[in-house]
């Protein structure tokens, strides 16, 4: 997203107004850092501007409809006008030609679940015919929450779905697990991939396959790369969890793996206006900037819609919490634990398959300040993660 940035200081004094602009300038460029905003080029108010009179401002209204940009960012609302009338009027004038104003201090781009409520519960009426999971899929659950049942319990049941045994069985197979031989008993592979994970994926591709792509959809979400993203989200978040708390968590693997499944639904059932998100906001490992994109082009957030439907479905609370608030896991009142370990999972997997390269730029610093964690501890993990990704290439078929 290309923005610009307005810069205004009333400061009398012209060394104190030099470094105030200075300071803005900085922090703006900090914000569109963090955002993954492509700032082209600042506009700073001159020495006559006054609390009523911004000439570069008025300038830049007067060009809206023939401008460049898409946004603009400012240290804070109120230097675009004292009054908050006037205020509140020319970010609605920006508005009218697709310009976002963004503040650094108060940043617009961060989606409340309260906005997109309304706009989910209507994308919902449209999915009101989403059919029900799979039987198979409430009797894995039972059966992996069942202290007594056993893996073959569980391969019995499994075994009645002939594709999902067959999916299983790729998946234990894959390069990932590294095994010499074969394995081509069901039971053999539960005993290797563990009960919590079996359910993930029992999970996870059920969802999927409801949502497998459409041949008539097209520049729209990459299911292959969507994929192998949720599957090494899960598989870090797993890891992750453990080292971090030092326990397990029965849920953690399919919470993750189900993550984005908001982005899905979003595609597969306000596909015209999802198809505009992807191309305005292409780069994944920007939240903010995909949410502000999915804000304004669909009127709601994958985490919101992802959420009411996982509601819908009963799934458990720990998983529909994890949908809407992986994002912002602080607001997780039950499930902060994992909902942090998806969230720091999430970017991790980004990372790995869409940079390459380690960027602490990208985390929000009072998350990971609050886990306990530091740039050190998120690059060391990030590399481990590196090497078991290279590992994964043959695992998205898994979900076909």
């Amino acid at each position: 997203m290309n923005v610009v940035g307005y810069i205004i200081s009333y400061k009398t004094n012209a060394k104190a107004r030099e470094l105030e602009n200075r300071l803005q300038q900085e922090k703006a460029e900090a914000f569109c850092r963090k955002h993954g905003l492509l700032l082209s080029e600042f506009f700073v108010e001159p020495e006559e501007s006054r609390l009523d009179y911004h000439p570069l401002l008025v300038k830049l209204l007067n060009k809206s409809s023939s401008s460049k940009f898409s946004g603009i960012v400012v240290y804070e609302f109120e230097r675009l006008a004292e009054e908050e009338d006037i205020r509140n009027w020319i970010i609605e004038e920006f508005k009218k030609y697709g310009i976002q104003v963004y503040s650094v201090k108060e940043s617009s781009m961060e989606v409340s679940f309260q906005e997109s409520e309304k706009k989910s519960r209507s994308i919902k009426e449209k999915v009101r015919d989403l059919p029900s999971l799979p039987e198979i899929v409430t009797k894995v659950t039972e059966l992996v929450q069942n202290p007594k049942s056993s893996a073959e319990d569980l391969g019995k049941v499994i075994a009645h779905d002939s594709g999902l045994t067959s999916r299983v069985l790729k998946l234990v197979n894959s390069a990932y697990y590294g095994f010499p031989k074969q394995i081509s008993c069901i039971q053999h592979a539960i005993m290797i991939l563990g009960f919590t994970t079996i359910k993930g994926l029992v999970l996870s591709s059920s969802i999927f396959k409801i949502f497998s792509s459409k041949n008539n959809l097209v520049n729209s979400l990459d299911y292959k790369h969507f994929w192998k993203h949720s599957l090494l989200t899960a598989i870090v978040s797993k890891k992750l969890y453990k080292e971090l708390f030092f326990e397990e968590d029965e849920n953690i693997f399919s919470a993750a793996i189900l993550h984005d499944i908001g982005k899905l639904i979003l595609d597969q059932y306000d596909h015209n206006n999802y198809t505009n998100v992807v191309i305005n906001a292409p780069e994944q490992i920007y939240a903010n900037q995909v949410l502000a994109a999915e804000q304004k082009y669909c009127e709601v957030t994958h985490p919101s819609i992802g959420h009411l439907v996982a509601e819908g479905w009963n799934l458990p609370p720990v998983l529909a919490d994890v949908i809407r608030y992986h994002h912002d896991p602080l607001k997780s009142e039950e499930y902060e634990r994992i909902t942090a370990t998806v969230y720091l999972s999430n970017i991790i997997s980004q990372l790995t398959l869409d940079c390459g390269e380690f960027s602490m730029d990208v985390f929000d610093e009072k998350i990971v300040t609050h886990i306990g964690l530091d740039e050190e501890d998120l690059s060391a993990i990030f590399l481990d993660i590196q090497e078991e990704a290279s590992q994964l290439e043959d695992l998205e078929s898994f979900f076909k």
